[in-house]
């Protein structure tokens, strides 16, 4: 796995509220890493509150539609550490957006044609090695070349992020990392057929 620094993605500085679960530096690694697709559709599974859809539609004048997936509040966690991340509220932050569509439901309940096409998607959400390997292949199915899938978490131990995203390297995905974060990403360079 090739491991890039900000300086290569060429991160910009950003500011605005940030999410407990992705800081400041991390929230403007991913702008860049978006930034450089020129979005026109984006899907994050995990919007918890919707601050991350909040800050990429603040910065991403290219966007049309940030579609925001979680789950309903009170659901079960796989992993005993995500427990207490269900949100209350799913998405409130970026609802007053009218590019920012919330669809409550848990991602291994989603497939291909539940989804529309887009260009970007942020993996954030369940942290079970199932989980993200089912949002990753769905995901890879969904996005348009030339397009990106990131994930957070990896290298965190406390969760199967890297065991799934190890996997993926295994078979063949060209996942790289950031230097100094949790995020992996990788470049779409050619459509699949859903």
């Amino acid at each position: 796995m090739r491991k890039f620094t900000r300086t290569d993605l060429g991160v910009e500085p950003l500011s605005g509220a940030f999410s407990k679960y992705l800081n400041m530096h991390e929230t403007a690694i991913l702008l860049a890493l978006v930034k450089s697709v020129a979005p026109r559709v984006m899907i994050e599974f995990g919007c918890n509150q919707g601050i991350t859809a909040k800050r990429m539609l603040e910065n991403l004048p290219t966007l049309q539609k940030y579609i925001g997936i979680d789950v309903p509040f009170g659901h079960c966690a796989t992993l005993a550490c995500q427990q207490t991340e269900t949100p209350v509220n799913a998405g409130w932050y970026a609802a007053d957006d009218e590019r920012f569509f919330y669809l409550e439901t848990r991602s291994q309940m989603l497939r291909t044609g539940h989804l529309e096409p887009c260009d970007a998607v942020f993996i954030d959400g369940d942290h079970s090695e199932h989980a993200v390997l089912h949002e990753s292949r769905l995901a890879r199915r969904l996005v348009r070349a030339p397009g990106l899938i990131a994930w957070h978490d990896y290298s965190n131990p406390a969760v199967e992020v890297t065991r799934a995203l190890d996997q993926l390297v295994y078979d063949g995905w060209p996942i790289n990392c950031v230097e100094g974060s949790w995020l992996a990403f990788m470049r779409v360079e050619k459509n699949l057929c859903r």
